[in-house]
This record gives structure tokens, C-alpha cells and sequence, in this order.
């Protein structure tokens, strides 16, 4: 065992604990749903395995939501904490162990290939590094903006003449 995963099994320890003593009539059930922060992983165990192979132990604080999106094919969509999203689908058992494929930025990754998990941890890392946070504005407005901008400096202060109207106002100005 490293000492990574022996931290991560004190703080796991640590949890339980402090919830048993905040409220001591909970069942075990409630316990652990509060103690984890993805209640989905819990009620799915080879998921967690899956994601403790993609990200390590320490998949937390790069989560900020794991949706359980479609019964079969069994598919999860794990949102990241900058809004960003990949997707995991499971295909059965085979000797024992849960088969999941991964599909991130569009591409798929069968994980029961060492190198193609690593691949796909890899696309995980870049969806982390890349996808900025939303600022709010739409692409469109940041290239209005930007172009207003580029107007700006290119024309002159004087002022554009009015045209004149296609359709008199009245009677008199025919």
C-alpha cells in the first residue's frame, strides 16, 4: 500500500467516524451516502474502480457530479468542476472485473487496454487543462465586441449624413 492510499483510507475512516458521532441514530446506509460525495459510486463498485484507474485515488476535487444517463448500455456522464464532461459506459463483466468504455471529446477508449486507458486519462487531463469557465458571454458577442473594437480605431469622428426617407411623411411632400 503507498502512502497516498493509506492517507486516502484514513480520511475515508475519518468521515465515517465524525458522521456516526453527528448523528447517531442514522443507519449505516445514510452514514456512507453522506460520507461519500457521488452516492452513484457508491451503488455502482466498478465504477469506482474505473475512475480510481482514470484519475487515481484522488478523483474528488476534479468531479463535480457523477449522472447515472442511460440503463442500457449502463452510462455514466461524469461532470468535471470546469464544465466540461466525459462519458463512461459499461459492458459487462468479463473474469470479474467491470468493462467500461470511455468516450471523451468524442473519441472512445476501451479501458481493458493499459494503453488505451492511459490515452484516455491523458483526454481527461486535457478537458481539465483546456475547457476554460463560462464568462458568460456567447462566442458571437466576444467577436461583436472585438470587432466594434477593430471599427472603432479605423473609422473617422465625423458624422454619418441621415438618408433621406423612401416614403414621403405626407400628402404635401409628393
Amino acid at each position: 500500500m503507498q502512502k497516498s492510499e493509506f492517507i486516502a483510507k484514513i480520511k475515508d475512516l475519518a468521515k465515517t467516524v465524525y458522521a456516526e458521532k453527528s448523528n447517531p441514530l442514522a443507519d449505516a446506509k445514510e452514514i456512507e451516502d453522506i460520507v461519500t460525495k457521488f452516492p452513484v459510486v457508491n451503488k455502482f463498485p466498478p465504477l469506482k474502480k474505473i475512475m480510481e484507474d482514470l484519475f487515481d485515488f484522488q478523483y474528488e476535487p476534479f468531479i463535480e457530479d457523477v449522472e447515472w444517463v442511460a440503463p442500457k448500455p449502463t452510462t455514466f456522464r461524469i461532470k468535471l468542476v470546469n464544465g466540461a464532461d466525459f462519458y463512461l459506459i459499461y459492458l459487462g463483466e468479463d473474469e470479474g472485473k467491470g468493462v467500461f468504455t470511455a468516450q471523451v471529446a468524442g473519441k472512445k477508449y476501451y479501458l481493458e487496454s493499459l494503453p488505451e486507458q492511459q490515452q484516455a486519462s491523458e483526454a481527461i487531463a486535457r478537458l481539465l487543462r483546456y475547457k476554460f469557465a463560462d464568462t458568460g458571454k456567447t462566442d458571437s458577442e466576444d467577436i461583436d465586441s472585438e470587432l466594434d473594437a477593430g471599427l472603432d480605431d479605423e473609422l473617422s469622428t465625423e458624422p454619418i449624413p441621415e438618408p433621406e426617407p423612401a416614403v414621403p411623411d405626407s400628402v404635401e411632400d409628393l
